[in-house]
């Protein structure tokens, strides 16, 4: 009995004497930083968008071509930017986006995955505007298109959170050959 009662006495001295006071006198910072939490507290994520979008548009034009173009959501390419303010660092990712272009007209005259690097060997001088830009939109030009014999596919390209833009006509004649014109080049001409 003596035993139990020690071994009870022990018990309650090593209980008692956890209480936490050594870390009372302490900020919760520190606290976080001597368990190397601190920087799972202090770092803010977030994608852009944060689920996978798609969106899909089909055109039958009167000179008998169709147009399917589907945008969608590149989950595994993104553009990162990493800022710091109020000692939280940000990381702000900015997911890429792609289009699948088909043209037909009783046959497939164009079918493309329209992204940074089908851009890139039409002219790779973009590499240094794509390394931070994101491809934005992609659309058939109507208007164009009805007053000329080729199909022509806007696209343009964007520095998030910017007005930093370059603009493109991809125009496709009838055996699917393409030529891409910088449309922003030519309004800075």
């Amino acid at each position: 009995m003596n035993k139990l009662l020690m071994l009870f006495f022990l018990a309650f001295i090593v209980l008692v004497s956890c209480d936490g006071r050594d870390r009372a006198k302490k900020s919760n910072t520190d606290v976080l930083k001597e368990h190397k939490l601190l920087d799972s507290f202090s770092e803010s994520i977030r994608h852009f968008p944060e689920t996978y979008t798609e969106t899909i548009t089909d055109t039958i034009l009167s000179n008998g071509y169709k147009v399917k173009i589907k945008n969608f959501t590149d989950m595994e390419n993104s553009y990162l930017d990493e800022f710091k303010q109020d000692s939280i660092l940000y990381k702000h990712y900015y997911r890429d986006s792609k289009a699948n272009i088909s043209v037909t007209n009783n046959t497939v005259v164009f079918n493309e995955l329209i992204d940074k690097t089908f851009f890139l060997n039409f002219d790779n001088s973009l590499s240094t505007f794509f390394n931070k830009a994101n491809l934005d939109g992609v659309w058939l030009n109507e208007e164009k298109t009805l007053s000329n014999s080729k199909i022509t596919i806007d696209v343009v390209f964007c520095k998030p959170e910017s007005d930093i833009c370059e603009f493109f006509n991809l125009m496709i004649d009838e055996n699917g050959k393409y030529e891409i014109v910088n449309v922003t080049e030519e309004e800075g001409n």
